[in-house]
């Protein structure tokens, strides 16, 4: 804060009409609650506008159920100071739960939206008959962004399409799922995404491809990738990125 004022101030023949905020965001100490809110409150003496709290501990990551009851009393500690909150929220749903439990400000979401960003649309499907997109739709429109505005590296694209496979590639919840097991489709599809060969629009459309392909549902496939799905191999995915190379 003392920076921020004095950046401010330092040049009088400058008027600063917008003037930066200060925020700081924090996990749920190890130590305990008690030890947070101490912490949360010298964050707000030493002058920050807004505080975002994960309500996981360190070591958890982003595994392992939040931690409401601690935020509830975050929020409840700093009256005067708006709280966000962050962690395993995942849909429209989440942000109304959270809010109402804790009474927070704000929520702050990351992998949720990374997996599935229509699932914060509160608009009900009984209400419009539109069905949600699936994961393959979701992928798809996502790669028409990143063509048309391409991230600082094919590294985005990847880590993006990892969240919005994960449940998919990885089921957490299906009890007969092995990760370690090669003769399993989705695991062949886990591994594949993350080769360093992989690195055009072209070759992760033909991975989405390749997907619907595994999995035998072509339901409601994209016209980006629908010529592609009876012809496509790992093989070939991997020598469309050699192929665009040349042509660049």
């Amino acid at each position: 804060r003392q920076a921020i004022d004095m950046y401010c101030s330092r040049d009088q023949n400058r008027r600063i009409t917008n003037k930066p905020t200060l925020s700081a965001k924090i996990r749920v100490l190890d130590v305990g609650i008690d030890d947070t809110i101490v912490f949360a409150k010298k964050l707000k003496s030493a002058g920050i506008d807004f505080l975002a709290v994960h309500c996981r501990r360190r070591e958890e990551k982003h595994n392992g159920k939040p931690d409401w009851e601690a935020g509830r009393e975050i929020v409840a500690a700093l009256p005067d100071l708006p709280v966000v909150l962050n962690g395993g929220i995942s849909c429209h749903n989440d942000v109304t739960l959270v809010t109402e439990r804790t009474k927070c400000h704000a929520v702050m979401v990351a992998t949720g939206y990374l997996s599935n960003h229509q699932a914060f649309n509160s608009t009900i499907e009984s209400e419009t008959g539109i069905k949600p997109k699936c994961v393959v739709e979701i992928a798809s429109q996502y790669l028409e962004m990143a063509e048309l505005y391409p991230p600082p590296s094919y590294l985005y694209i990847q880590k993006h399409l990892r969240w919005i496979f994960r449940s998919s590639l990885q089921p957490e919840n299906d009890p007969s799922f092995n990760a370690s097991n090669w003769k399993d489709w989705r695991v062949k599809m886990w591994s594949f995404l993350v080769r360093p060969y992989l690195r055009s629009v072209e070759q992760f459309r033909g991975f989405l491809a390749l997907y619907v392909q595994q999995s035998g549902d072509q339901d409601r496939v994209p016209d980006s990738i629908l010529r592609l799905v009876s012809d496509v191999t790992f093989g070939s995915v991997k020598k469309a990125g050699k192929r665009t190379a040349r042509e660049i």
